[in-house]
């Protein structure tokens, strides 16, 4: 995807609704070597002990009740809010997953498909991206959305396979946005990435900021939501005159919701009114290593906002 920052040609894209749900790794458990859905899971497994020499591969279950619930699942929970009434037809879906869902012979975007709930014209799916997806996708979506049209972009992460070296900050979630290409409650456009060239020391934090700078200065945005390691990644390297030149937002937790995250922190700093009509709220994501992508939202007016809980009533595929 290209790298050009203020784009004459970009169209904006609306929000006129996010759902929500976090799957935080508590609600865990570790399967037994002989867990009873194997059979679906084994691709995966062997994929793990011989593409990466791993001899003992455990996985992990998130259930409601005595169901397993699937990153496919999650993705179908957060959308039914969306899919009432006239909103059960939609012109467009792009589905972004980066890890492999729990059953490998049966991949979400098919089963969302087969679903009665809603019909879709035009279906796609974005994978291996991480966080990126969360603004990369918004550039798909202005490409993909015709003016007239209504669309949804859902972003579902579940991690299956378990790390005994992974980071304990991150968390599963899905994601819910209602598009339109005309009008709605955010407008956002999609202002580009950037490569970070020092990746050790304390260069990474001035050039990350000058990078930000950049960002902000495209998008003419007052407010910051950063990945929220992102966040911790770059104020672990400051040095005493170096800040943010502008406020940053942040959930007071250390949780990061992977590709999520900044659209789960922007509903939560518009939840409490922290985010207010008429501002511009730059939004960055951060695949961890040397990217950054940034998308610009103008709050026109308040989007619902619909955060969603697990419990014992999700309804499981």
């Amino acid at each position: 995807m290209p790298d050009t920052l203020n784009n004459p040609r970009a169209m904006s894209v609306y929000v006129n609704h996010i759902c929500w749900v976090t799957a935080e790794d508590h609600l865990y458990t570790t399967d037994m070597l002989d867990v009873e859905d194997y059979y679906y899971l084994s691709p995966h497994i062997y994929m793990e002990e011989n593409y990466y020499d791993r001899f003992t591969v455990r996985t992990r279950s998130l259930r409601s009740g005595d169901q397993q619930i699937t990153a496919g699942d999650l993705a179908m929970v957060v959308m039914e809010p969306l899919a009432s009434g006239t909103s059960e037809h939609w012109d467009l879906l792009i589905l972004a997953q980066t890890y492999p869902e729990r059953y490998a012979m049966n991949p979400p975007l098919a089963r969302i498909l087969e679903s009665p709930s809603w019909k879709v014209n035009y279906p796609l799916a974005l994978s291996h991206m991480g966080p990126l997806a969360a603004t990369e996708g918004m550039q798909v979506a202005a490409w993909t959305l015709g003016r007239k049209e209504r669309g949804m972009f859902v972003l579902s992460e579940q991690r299956v396979i378990e790390e005994h070296n992974s980071p304990n900050d991150l968390s599963d979630m899905a994601v819910a946005l209602e598009l339109n290409g005309q009008s709605g409650a955010l407008a956002v456009n999609y202002i580009g990435k950037r490569t970070v060239d020092d990746i050790e020391g304390n260069a990474v934090a001035s050039e990350m900021i000058s990078i930000i700078d950049e960002f902000m200065g495209a998008g003419q945005t007052e407010n910051i939501v950063l990945q929220s390691r992102l966040r911790r990644h770059i104020i672990s390297y400051l040095k005493p005159g170096m800040s943010f030149s502008k406020p940053v937002y942040h959930i007071p937790e250390t949780i990061d919701y992977q590709s999520g995250d900044v659209w789960i922190q922007l509903a939560v700093q518009l939840q409490n009114g922290n985010i207010k009509v008429d501002d511009h709220v730059l939004l960055i994501s951060w695949d961890g290593e040397r990217l950054l992508s940034a998308c610009c939202v103008h709050v026109v007016h308040l989007p619902v906002l619909s955060r969603l809980t697990l419990h014992q009533e999700v309804k499981t595929s």
